[in-house]
């Protein structure tokens, strides 16, 4: 691909080279030079009409003006009249004498309005004047047709006429002066224009000076946005990389967890069937088995859910169900198992009443049931989780949620809070925990198990019901997850209580029979899991070897630490477990003990990961052995003639 990329370039370069480029480079450049002389031209036309506008304008005005003004006297003159003969014939002749003027003056006073830039206000009052001035000339032509006195014509005249057209006569002098000093005006804006044409023309000749540069920049723009393109593909390529990682990490998360419950049901069926005459210990694998069982169907589920989603085949059903019987549900379920871990739980503000909505109460189960599964599995023991659901007022909600107004009165929107102070999430990590095989791998003392499906699902329900999700979370703090879902109001329905058990911890182990006594010999098992551990320990005891536990790989190496060398024949490391996986745990074992000159036990890697890598991993870990889960007794009893001498050699 480098080599591609060269020869991309070099072409490139070449083309730069050729006179071709340089002719239509010359080209752009003449034709930037006529634009320059046309837009020249251009301006200078543009002075000149401006010239001729601002010449004709107070031009025009002061005419205007001056024949205004003439009108207002000849108007004076007509009202006089009526101050001393107001015979009918007198009337009607100052009447239509009047109205001709009246055309004449409206006319002059809209080209006034029209032309009048310098104070158009003056122009606005002018008019404005008038209009009061013509109901008072009418007015004086009615009383002058009745019975009206000559003092009270007189005294109309002088309170109503005369003021009035004096004022106009002020307002139309003012607007001749000011019409006049525009004159003075005109030629300063002409020399004005004409700079501002020069201007032009020097900013124009610039912008040709900059066109050129741009040229330059334009060329070396092509060859970044052909180098951003190189980059923009590498990182599809990175991107195409990391999705197949993500889904290897998923194939590999996916063989763990399935084999893990699978170890336990072989296992406690062996047990159970070793057991036939003790009912109690018989019922009590039987117990277990359906646990595990269940936790493999979760897990089965959701790969099935996650298929369904990326096809678009996921339905939601549309059924009347009671939201405070789902919430006590819920806490029935998360209860006991907060309980089995120490954990305090609180079902806080769950005040719904009997909340009839219509919706799909599985697909809400399963959203509610990964995220209070969450909070549990990734709180330690002494921990505190918390779950609330509260119905939300309409106004707080419509928005985020887009629901229109018409939506109020049918729809209720549910927030369900769930929130924990266990180990928290990265700020990189609550960017794209929605995306499908995602898992935070990090130091804890907590194990990360799961397919990392789970919070994708979660997401694509919540999207196709048109709900949110809110996410707060800081490592060593807890997570905060607040989902808001709109359900239809529903009157009156049952609502059918679904029962929803919760899967255990990862769980493994597996097949027996065989039978030899290595009654000499003791074994360190270290298993975090109950059910794995009890399992295996139940096979090693049955060869007569002796166990002692430790749950993590920090107790382990305390546990070697504290004992005599070869107190220990053998060790079985679980890989996956809180505080210190199996892996850094015999890391640690080999090291110390190689830095102290005293031989460890054979250390054999006990885990359901099956794959190439993990074996490589594990002997480079300093690991001696590695057996897959489930493990039964047989393969205890392999591995014990493999890495201990025979009881008879001891």
């Amino acid at each position: 691909m480098g080599k591609r990329e060269d020869r991309q370039s070099k072409t490139f370069d070449r083309l730069l080279d050729s006179s071709g480029v340089f002719a239509v480079v010359a080209l752009i450049l003449v034709a930037f030079l006529v634009g320059f002389y046309v837009v020249l031209s251009m301006n200078m036309n543009e002075v000149d009409q401006r010239t001729e506008r601002l010449k004709d304008h107070p031009y025009a005005v002061t005419l205007a003006a001056g024949r205004a003004e003439t009108y207002l006297m000849s108007m004076r003159t007509l009202d006089d009249r009526l101050g001393f003969a107001r015979t009918p014939e007198t009337v009607e002749s100052v009447r239509v004498e009047f109205e001709e003027i009246d055309q004449q003056m409206i006319k002059e006073l809209e080209q006034v309005s029209d032309r009048f830039v310098a104070a158009p206000e003056l122009a606005v009052e002018l008019a404005n004047r008038y209009e009061e001035f013509r109901l008072q000339q009418q007015e004086l032509i009615d009383m002058s047709l009745g019975d009206a006195s000559d003092h009270d014509v007189a005294r109309f005249l002088s309170d109503n006429i005369d003021p009035r057209i004096n004022h106009m006569l002020t307002i139309n002098t003012e607007i001749i002066d000011v019409a006049s000093e525009s004159f003075d005006r005109t030629y300063a804006q002409i020399a004005d224009a004409r700079k501002e044409a020069i201007d032009t023309a020097t900013v124009l000749l610039s912008v040709f000076i900059v066109a050129l540069i741009l040229f330059i920049v334009v060329i070396m723009r092509k060859n970044n946005q052909q180098r951003a393109l190189q980059e923009s593909l590498r990182c599809a390529l990175e991107a195409a990389q990391e999705a197949n990682e993500a889904k290897s990490r998923f194939l590999s998360n996916v063989s763990h967890d399935i084999r893990t419950p699978l170890t336990a049901i072989i296992g406690l069926a062996n047990i159970a069937s070793e057991h036939e005459d003790d009912r109690e210990r018989v019922g009590e694998s039987i117990s277990k088995i359906k646990l595990s069982s269940h936790h493999l169907l979760n897990l089965v589920n959701d790969v099935l859910d996650m298929s369904k989603i990326e096809s678009g085949q996921i339905d939601l059903t549309h059924a009347p169900f009671n939201v405070c019987s789902l919430v006590e549900m819920m806490v029935s379920i998360v209860r006991p198992q907060a309980d089995t871990k120490q954990l305090s739980f609180e079902a806080v503000n769950c005040s719904l009443g009997r909340t009839m909505v219509v919706g799909d109460e599985m697909r809400v189960s399963q959203i509610l049931v990964n995220l209070l599964g969450n909070a549990v599995k990734y709180t330690e023991p002494g921990g505190h989780v918390w779950f609330s659901a509260a119905r939300m007022p309409f106004g707080e909600v419509a928005e985020e949620l887009r629901l229109s107004e018409q939506d109020a009165q049918k729809t209720c929107v549910v927030r369900f809070v769930i929130e924990d102070d266990g180990i928290g999430m990265s700020s990189d990590f609550v960017e794209r925990m929605f995306d499908p095989f995602e898992r935070e791998e990090r130091p804890s003392r907590l194990a990360v198990e799961g397919t990392g499906l789970g919070m994708s699902i979660v997401k694509n329900l919540i999207d196709v019901m048109n709900g949110s999700i809110k996410v707060e979370s800081a490592q060593g703090r807890g997570s905060k997850f607040t989902v808001d879902l709109p359900f239809e109001m529903q009157e009156e329905a049952s609502a059918d209580d679904e029962d929803l058990s919760t899967a255990p911890d990862d769980v493994e182990l597996p097949d027996c029979d065989c039978s030899a006594d290595w009654a000499s010999v003791r074994v360190l098992l270290v298993e975090d899991n109950d059910i794995v551990g009890e399992i295996a320990e139940e096979f090693i005891k049955s060869t007569g070897a002796s166990v002692d536990r430790a749950w993590d790989g920090l107790e382990a190496v305390e546990t070697l630490r504290s004992v005599p060398e070869n107190y220990y024949d053998l060790v079985f490391m679980d890989i996956q477990m809180p505080r210190m996986d199996g892996l850094e745990a015999a890391r640690t074992i080999v090291e110390e003990s190689s830095c102290v000159h005293r031989s460890h036990p054979p250390i054999i890697a006990m885990t359901a990961n099956a794959y190439v890598e993990d074996r490589k991993r594990a002997s480079e870990a300093g690991m001696d052995g590695y057996a897959v889960k489930p493990i039964g007794k047989d393969e205890i009893v392999r591995l014990l003639e493999t890495h201990v001498k025979p009881p008879s050699a001891r």
